[in-house]
């Protein structure tokens, strides 16, 4: 999908939207809180995007004037989202609410930890969860989006493959890191819920990469340790390739590579460039950085959420050879950086960003 806005004057959003089927009309909503939703179809054409060859027949621009919303110049509270997906287009930057600033934040972690995103994204205009759902077309054009300075997105994208793009573009890059075995337990038991419950609708949203886990979580013997051994000889090679080192994968990898150990060293080369890099163990360090470089505490009094279950099975998945080989780039990539960010705090009084040196 690519999206521009060309303008907003007050009373006229101009922009274009050519979806990912070059054949199809695109449709955006209007969302004004309070209000019921305007849908509209493109109503103007763009022959250069014809020309381009990103839509068959170039109408796929869009006009939102006063004739669709009379009074458009007196709303402060706007946005304009692509009606299949709901991906946000534009949104009206409101100066005191949103800050002017783009944070790309990479999170491996599958189960949403709602409370801290949302702490986040009420700083800012567009905001986008679960990066790794979107198309390598899709997500540089949200990373590269000229009109808009407020932009937050999340996920588990890798970062080899949009770094560059994060660079030109000024954004903050921010890594959240987790113990290995714990963020392993709580995937597994996230996948497992949402698979008994069969919410489709939510496991498409979470399992992008890691869609052959959805039956192996399914019927996991949770509760017992010698069966979970079992289950995990019993996985096959493509399961396998889904539960080895997602870090080490998201930092250290390209696409369809497998984490080894020379991954671990660019994983760290990487991270040694990122502007802030925290872990959840040490989350109060994080969020002080964090608040550091953008300017304003986007994290308020909001931390992240684990449950007792995630710590029991994840001290069953340590003592289960075949998980830690599964791990084992994880495992030395997490016990650097933290190692890193305690020297950190030793001998710098906390300052450690930029500070996670390849070992």
């Amino acid at each position: 999908m690519h999206f521009i806005i060309d303008s907003d004057s007050g009373n006229s959003i101009k922009g274009w939207l050519a979806p990912d089927n070059p054949s199809v009309t695109p449709t955006i909503i209007i969302i004004i809180p309070g209000r019921n939703e305007i849908a509209i179809q493109a109503n103007v054409t763009r022959a250069g995007i014809r020309d381009l060859g990103l839509h068959s027949t170039g109408l796929v621009g869009f006009d939102v004037n006063t004739k669709i919303v009379p009074d458009l110049d007196q709303i402060d509270d706007i946005e304009i989202v692509e009606a299949e997906t709901r991906l946000p287009i534009y949104r009206r930057l409101q100066k005191g609410r949103h800050i002017e600033r783009k944070m790309f934040l990479f999170d491996c972690s599958i189960m949403p930890q709602r409370r801290i995103l949302s702490a986040i994204e009420k700083h800012f205009t567009l905001t986008y969860s679960n990066s790794e759902r979107n198309g390598l077309e899709t997500t540089i054009n949200i990373i590269s989006n000229p009109f808009n300075s407020s932009i937050f997105i999340s996920g588990r994208s890798l970062l080899s493959r949009y770094d560059q793009y994060l660079k030109n573009k000024g954004y903050v890059r921010v890594a959240l890191l987790r113990e290995p075995f714990e963020e392993l337990a709580e995937r597994l038991l996230f996948l497992n819920f949402l698979a008994k419950e069969d919410a489709s609708s939510y496991l498409e949203t979470y399992s992008t990469g890691v869609t052959t886990l959805i039956d192996f979580a399914r019927e996991l013997p949770l509760n017992d340790p010698r069966g979970l051994t079992t289950a995990f000889r019993a996985t096959s090679d493509q399961q396998r390739r889904e539960l080895m080192s997602p870090m080490t994968k998201v930092f250290g990898c390209d696409l369809d590579e497998v984490p080894k150990r020379v991954h671990v060293s660019k994983a760290l080369d990487n991270l040694a460039t990122i502007d802030v890099v925290g872990t959840r163990e040490r989350y109060g360090l994080f969020k002080e950085l964090l608040s550091g470089v953008l300017g304003v505490d986007v994290l308020g009094e909001e931390g992240p959420t684990s449950f007792r279950t995630v710590k029991g099975l994840a001290t069953t998945l340590s003592r289960i050879g075949l998980v830690a080989d599964l791990l084992e780039e994880d495992l030395a990539l997490y016990a650097y950086v933290d190692e890193a960010i305690a020297e950190g705090i030793s001998h710098h009084g906390g300052e450690i960003r930029r500070d996670v040196a390849s070992r």
